[in-house]
């Protein structure tokens, strides 16, 4: 009992002690009628801003000493005075805020500086501080406040909307700098992300008035943006963002207060990195920060000044206190004692002041700069108390505060994290008796509820002879069937405030985990069905196998990331238009193998939509409106399609037989459609002429303005399928003239059901997606301006990869993203950068931009010598591959072993003869991939990824590859020696893909260390200084510029070359250390002069006049592609490049010889720098000979600096 006393007694004493403390450095400068801490407290009160991180940890000590008052039983008035100021700092935000409402409704839609909430606030009146040019930009200043009305309540829903998609909102992050070079650049940061991920799981099913609140308080979030958020911060980590390795930063990330990460590798591989930065004195904020250092003398940095600031970054003290914070959360408690003791002499005691502070930052005074360099920790750093005018920090004073009250024991963790978010979501108190949705564990056994539903009784009398049960719309009363489109308009009136002029919920598209709920509307229960099967979808759903695959990716998605209170409930909408198209059958097996309750592993029961409801997840839409409900739309899908019953599927209308449809269109043709499909065969023809074509109902074969040619090939053009083919295409190519010269809603005939050329557009687009006709339906789709939901979410994966993103055409401008963008912005990008070149790569591009996010989520390993991913030349380099398979598809055909499989090619017009009718821009290749199904073009994308790449020997690096019967047919059988042909084609597939050895841009940095006078990269100058004052062997900035200056080479072979000479130079160089260049490094003239020595070595004569014939072609399987743009410093001997370009790198006489004889060339010939001491004459000499052993041993590019040491 005396025990249990003299520990409360002590307990009061500590706590008055702190109660002190708080009032003399926290609440002392709280600003009587604003509630706001300022920035700088020694300011005067008119110049003070209130930044909102500042004040929201001030708040947070003071509310932390509340709760400990609190929890002590304590009934004094200091226990409400601290609580009332904590509330009132925190409103203060809510209404500084507030009066930024028009922001916050533009920024939903607009994700960009100019619409962004501002974060800091005026000191006096919680105004926003504009005009001053700070970056306000940081998500991670977005919290939850204390709410008194519902308008207020209506302002933090579209919080939530504003925070949702952090995952692709480049901003400032918490230093207010942006990226590492501090140049005014913003960038994905893996804390700001972090700390949305943590704000939105905390919030959703949340009541904001507690128990006092009803539903229309109860907070809600989008559970795929959760999703993504969770996804891209687990693949950003451990890095902090694109030009940070890591970040101090990332401490509030993976430990208190976010805790946004609770996988064990990850929050150790982070704290590991992050621990790079401890030093005597704190963290440091990141590597080469300049900030508050002796040498820093601008807000923004200049290039090369960077350099300078490397190895006397200050450090700060607070992030010992949050470590102690982070320790006690993690029940280390000696582990918080050891910084606590780091902490300690690091405490300031101002004369003026009655208790300690905990300094800003300890920096390294001018004078011990040096020597801080050459040995790192060994000076005596000052704080930011010796400067003049430097302000007390209250953000890393309250974090102390708080380390401080938990080790006296007055506070504890549970006090600090309430919601228990320290813990993994499986061990988080929950409410049990809530009845909207939380974010929780995976469940221990998932199972996904699937839902069958028939569009029409007919087709489900179908579909039952093959034993499908289905249910139509009509048989899941009394629940409602809507489409996604539907509950998204429904989901507006989420956050909805006329008076404060909020519009509600963005029409942002519903992913997987939305529409797998069941949702409660006006006492009536919806299902949804997923956005795959959705009219208004991209034309995906027309390819069968695709859509199969997107719904088995649904499927496994959803095992993987489901974390919600009941079963996902995935409903699949089976229409009449899969069965009359093309890949009936396929679909069939598909619908009867779910009967085994499985598919790709994934655990699955099929059931009745009624019986699912209990088990399943239910969001209940409270705010949705009485008077909404009774409108048409919100009523619910019926009946999808009327008719007559069919009792057999021979019955049912067919479009196409799979047995007589072949996939891939004979050659002939595609070039033929390819042709059909260009809109200036209308451009002579009236309005009148257009439009009677157009609305034509029979035959229209006589009214076609573009006629095939029929060479060699009557029999591909005389089918059905052929005739159907070309017809649409021509038709496309009437309405896109019509539009050109009109706009999409040009009225053709009145008052009929197709009026407009829109209309006509859609009809078509239909009609060739069943016909399998993809030219047309990817033009139809572009020239309709549709774009694919998932765009923008698959982008911001692809740069979170660290890769770059290329959008653009081979022969026109391309746009380098390499920052997220929202879907408006990748749409403007698309429309304004490809479609003026050709509309058909929209679609493409866009295809393409889905496809590689796939791929990187599910092997990056596809791109791992790939730094920037160039849409217009990933394009080119599947046609390349195309262009491969065709030609081994004709030899095969010519050796007899083609089965009557060549698609035309042998039989219709060989290879050859198809290729003369090509254009440059019009190969085989490029007509073939508009042609493609997208489930096809998918297989071409990793087929061609997976070819030989220049580190690798044939299929090396690729099981998948070797395994795959499909793939053992289309490849060649690996030899030691390739063709000339395969070499020139693996040459022009490296170029196009940019695929590089994975040392290369190291070697580029280390050439430069030894080239004073810079490199000169295509025509650009890379100079020595800034770049290596201002960039690492392995910075992502270097590579962006290398990759840059590469892109003005357009010829892919040419630039496979150049890639070899940088890796010839690099290895002479590494290997003798004391050589170096004193001119400007010409890799171009390296090659010239490998390619004239070919040349004379192999008697190939210089004709002044071959370099006009660039498509004179030495060998027929080259004939197969030479159409890039010229690139006038290649050769002046076209057919001398060609050959050596379809030359072997490593063979006796191959190109690395000719490089290497170049290289050392270019050292020998008054560019060596002799005078260095080091270079001694018996090396020199040796290298005069080198030139004459190439020629004479089987050569290997290691031993080229070998030799000097002969």
């Amino acid at each position: 009992m005396v025990s249990s006393n003299w520990e409360k007694e002590e307990t009061h004493v500590h706590l008055n002690r702190f109660y002190r403390i708080v009032k003399d450095q926290l609440i002392k400068y709280q600003h009587p009628f604003s509630g706001l801490f300022p920035r700088r407290p020694e300011a005067l009160a008119h110049d003070c801003v209130a930044h909102v991180r500042d004040n929201v940890y001030c708040a947070t000590a003071i509310w932390a000493l509340h709760r400990s008052f609190q929890r002590s039983g304590d009934d004094s008035g200091q226990s409400y005075e601290l609580r009332q100021s904590a509330v009132k700092c925190m409103r203060a935000i809510l209404l500084g805020w507030m009066r930024q409402a028009d922001r916050l409704e533009n920024f939903k839609t607009n994700q960009n500086l100019e619409t962004c909430l501002h974060t800091r606030l005026d000191y006096e009146t919680g105004t926003p501080v504009e005009g001053t040019g700070y970056k306000h930009l940081q998500m991670d200043c977005v919290g939850l406040y204390i709410i008194h009305t519902k308008i207020e309540a209506a302002f933090i829903q579209n919080l939530v909307f504003y925070l949702e998609r952090a995952y692709r909102i480049p901003d400032y992050g918490m230093w207010e700098r942006g990226s590492k070079q501090n140049r005014d650049i913003t960038e994905l940061h893996a804390s700001s992300i972090g700390m949305a991920k943590a704000a939105l799981e905390s919030v959703l099913g949340f009541n904001i008035f507690g128990t006092e609140g009803d539903h229309t308080t109860v907070m809600l979030a989008d559970a795929d943006a959760h999703t993504r958020n969770s996804s891209i911060l687990s693949t950003l980590l451990p890095r902090e963002s694109a030009s940070k390795g890591t970040d101090a930063a990332l401490i509030t990330t993976i430990s208190w207060p976010a805790f946004a990460i609770h996988i064990p590798s990850i929050v150790e591989a982070t704290m590991e990195r992050v621990d790079v930065l401890k030093g005597t004195y704190g963290y440091k904020r990141f590597t080469r920060d300049g900030y508050a250092t002796v040498l820093e003398t601008n807000t923004l940095y200049s290039q090369g000044e960077l350099s300078k600031f490397r190895g006397i970054e200050s450090e700060w003290p607070m992030f010992f206190a949050y470590r102690v914070i982070g320790s006690f959360f993690n029940q280390q408690l000696e582990r918080a004692e050891q910084f606590a003791e780091l902490m300690e002499p690091l405490i300031v005691h101002p004369i003026s002041e009655k208790y300690p502070w905990l300094p800003k930052y300890y920096f390294v005074p001018e004078g011990s700069v040096d020597a801080e360099r050459a040995n790192p920790g060994s000076q005596a750093r000052r704080s930011n108390f010796k400067l003049r005018m430097e302000p007390r920090f209250l953000w890393g004073q309250s974090v102390y505060i708080i380390s401080q009250m938990l080790l006296k024991g007055v506070l504890t963790i549970h006090d600090l994290d309430p919601l228990g978010r320290h813990n993994p979501a499986n061990i988080r108190p929950m409410s049990l008796i809530s009845r909207y949705s939380t974010i929780t564990s995976r469940p221990a056994t998932m199972c996904i509820q699937m839902i069958l539903l028939a569009e029409s009784n007919r087709l489900q009398q179908i579909l039952a002879t093959y034993g499908i049960r289905t249910q139509t719309p009509v048989e899941i009363e009394p629940l409602k069937l809507w489409p996604p489109s539907t509950i998204v308009k429904a989901f507006a009136f989420m956050g909805f405030n006329k008076r404060l002029g909020l519009k509600g919920r963005p029409p942002r598209p519903l992913g997987c985990l939305g529409t797998s709920k069941f949702y409660r509307v006006c006492g009536s229960t919806v299902l949804v069905f997923s956005h795959l099967f959705e009219d208004e979808s991209f034309y995906f759903g027309y390819d069968i196998k695709a859509l199969i695959e997107d719904v088995k990716n649904d499927l496994i998605f959803l095992s993987k990331w489901w974390r919600m209170k009941g079963r996902p409930s995935y409903c699949f909408l089976v229409k009449e238009d899969m069965i009359i198209g093309h890949g009936r059958d396929e679909l069939i097996r598909f619908l009867v193998s779910l009967q085994s309750n499985s598919v790709d592993g994934v655990r699955i029961v099929l059931g009745r939509a009624q019986n699912f409801v209990a088990t399943g997840c239910t969001d209940h839409l409270d705010f949705f409106p009485d008077w909404a409900a009774q409108l048409e739309e919100f009523g619910g899908l019926k009946r999808l399609h009327g008719g007559r019953s069919f009792l057999s599927l021979s019955d049912l209308p067919r479009i196409l037989d799979d047995k007589d449809f072949d996939s891939l269109m004979p050659a002939p043709l595609v070039i033929a459609v390819t042709e059909a499909v260009d809109r200036r065969h209308f451009e002579n023809k009236s309005d009148d002429e257009i439009v009677a074509f157009v609305c034509h109902d029979g035959d229209r074969r006589e009214l076609w303005p573009y006629r095939p040619p029929v060479k060699d090939a009557e029999a591909v053009f005389e089918s059905a399928a052929a005739v159907r083919a070309l017809d649409y295409a021509q038709e496309v190519a009437a309405l896109h003239e019509l539009m050109h010269r009109h706009s999409l809603d040009h009225i053709l005939r009145p008052n009929e059901e197709l009026s407009t050329v829109r209309d006509f557009f859609t009809n078509l687009s239909r009609r060739a997606g069943l016909n399998q006709i993809w030219t047309v339906v990817r033009l139809t789709s572009a020239l309709l301006g549709n774009y694919v939901h998932s765009l923008a979410p698959s982008t911001s994966s692809i740069l979170v990869f660290g890769k770059q993103l290329t959008i653009g055409t081979v022969q026109g401008p391309e746009v380098n993203l390499n920052k997220p963008m929202n879907p408006r912005q990748l749409c403007d990008l698309l429309q304004n950068t490809v479609f003026p070149v050709n509309p058909l790569l929209v679609s493409l591009q866009q295809e393409l931009i889905l496809y590689v996010s796939a791929l990187l989520i599910k092997d990056k390993s596809l791109f791992k010598d790939i730094a920037i991913i160039r849409l217009g030349w990933l394009l080119e380099a599947m046609k390349l591959q195309l262009e491969a398979e065709e030609a081994r598809s004709a030899t095969k055909c010519g050796d007899g072993d083609c089965n009557g499989k060549c698609n035309g090619i042998g039989e219709a017009g060989h290879l050859g003869d198809t290729a003369e009718t090509l254009t440059e821009a019009r190969s085989l290749g490029a007509c073939r991939l508009h042609s493609l199904s997208p489930s096809s073009l998918k297989s071409l994308l990793y087929r061609t990824l997976c070819s030989d790449s220049m580190e690798h020997s044939h299929n090396s690096h690729c099981p998948w590859r070797r395994n795959s019967p499909h793939l053992r047919e289309e490849s060649p059988a690996p030899s030691d020696e390739k063709s000339p042909e395969d070499v020139l084609f693996q040459r022009q597939l490296d170029g196009c893909l940019g695929r590089v050895p994975n040392t290369f841009y190291e070697s580029v940095y280390h050439i430069l260390e030894r080239a004073p006078c810079g490199v000169l990269i295509a025509s650009n100058l890379l100079p020595q200084n800034p770049t290596l004052t201002d960039m690492t062997p392995h910075d992502l900035n270097l590579v962006v510029e290398v990759e840059r200056m590469l892109s003005d080479i357009k010829d892919p072979a040419y630039r496979a070359l150049f890639v070899e000479t940088v890796m010839v130079i690099a290895v002479i160089l590494e290997r003798n250390q004391e050589l170096s260049f004193t001119e400007v490094v010409d890799f171009r003239l390296v090659i010239q002069n490998a390619i004239k020595d070919f040349a004379i070595i192999n008697h190939i004569s210089f004709n002044e006049n071959c370099h006009e014939n660039r498509l004179a072609t030495p060998t027929r399987h080259s004939k197969r592609r030479l159409s890039w743009p010229e690139d006038e410093v290649v050769t002046d001997n076209w057919e001398a490049y060609t050959r050596f370009a379809s030359t072997p790198a490593n063979i006796r006489l191959g190109t690395t010889s000719f490089l290497a004889k170049a290289s050392i060339a270019l050292l020998l010939h008054g560019t060596i720098n002799l005078s260095d001491p080091k270079v001694h004459l018996e090396t020199w000499i040796s290298a005069q000979y080198l030139s004459f052993f190439l020629f004479h041993i089987r050569f290997d590019s290691l031993l080229i600096a070998d030799l000097f040491l002969v």
